[in-house]
């Protein structure tokens, strides 16, 4: 029997119950503020970003991802950083330094995570072809995108092993036998700790619906949900054929196409998404590994 929503979020917000879910830390409260000022400091801005000097290093390597430096022109500065983008900007990648830093308890949390990364280098980078996901917020929703199977993980130890991980080459059938078991999925479980977490609409709907195979059923539903939940689905794909040596799927195969098609990408934006995963991707988590 197919699970609804409504019976899913129940049953997720059920699990959550039973198992410690983080809160933000106060600096995250202390930027919002900081930002929300009549004429945002920028040097305080910047205070706050350099308080902790492990979240300030992820912070600029993030920085330096997103923003395309070469090694020969890196920021390693909170102030540099912070005068080159954008206040909403500067929210999403300090959210995201201070997550890759406290999410990972295990080697299978890791692997997931930078998994994940891999995949927001990606998007971040095809994002440049679709008008309405501006850059960090693309990095931030894909980042995120598996944030609920954490917490399922500590729910179920066998769930990574059992179920996540046959998503990556059957994102749909897989998903559906994961959803069957638990009559909910951690779809539903990350949709609701990024409500928990105030992380915006586009967020919390991409998180929940970014298995739907159907996507041209989302469109009218909200377009940007649909080019998201798109890009995800494309993103995880080229992660799946620069970074595995498995069998890619029939499954698979038709997921990518169906994006590429979906999102009217040239042949130009998979090649540089390509050559961005092949800079980016071997490296993406040593400094979570350091951590």
């Amino acid at each position: 029997m197919k699970t609804d929503i409504k019976t899913g979020m129940h049953n997720a917000g059920e699990i959550l119950k039973s198992i410690e879910t983080k809160s933000l830390p106060i600096e995250v409260f202390e930027l919002e503020e900081a930002m929300q000022a009549e004429t945002p400091n920028m040097v305080e801005i910047a205070n706050i970003i350099s308080k902790h000097p492990e979240l300030l290093g992820e912070f600029l390597a993030i920085t330096n991802r997103v923003l395309r430096r070469e090694e020969d022109d890196l920021i390693f500065d909170a102030r540099a950083a912070v005068n080159l983008l954008g206040l909403q900007e500067i929210r999403q990648l300090f959210l995201m330094s201070y997550l890759q830093k406290n999410l990972p308890k295990d080697d299978s949390d890791r692997k997931l995570i930078m998994r994940s990364k891999r995949a927001a280098i990606a998007a971040s980078e095809l994002s440049y072809w679709i008008n309405e996901l501006p850059r960090c917020e693309t990095y931030l929703v894909a980042f995120l995108q598996d944030i609920g199977a954490l917490y399922l993980s500590q729910f179920d130890d066998e769930y990574i092993a059992t179920f996540l991980n046959t998503q990556l080459t059957e994102p749909f059938m897989a998903y559906d036998r994961e959803l069957n078991h638990y009559q909910t999925a951690h779809t539903y479980l990350g949709s609701l700790i990024s409500r928990k977490w105030h992380l915006g609409d586009l967020l919390c709907k991409s998180i929940l619906l970014h298995h739907t195979k159907q996507l041209e059923s989302l469109t009218e539903y909200d377009a940007r949900v649909a080019s998201m939940v798109a890009l995800i689905q494309l993103s995880n794909g080229l992660v799946f054929r620069e970074f595995s040596d498995h069998y890619e799927t029939p499954e698979l195969k038709e997921s990518i196409a169906h994006a590429i098609s979906y999102l009217q990408l040239p042949e130009k934006a998979i090649a540089a998404a390509t050559a961005s995963l092949k800079k980016w991707g071997p490296n993406c988590c040593e400094h979570m590994a350091s951590h």
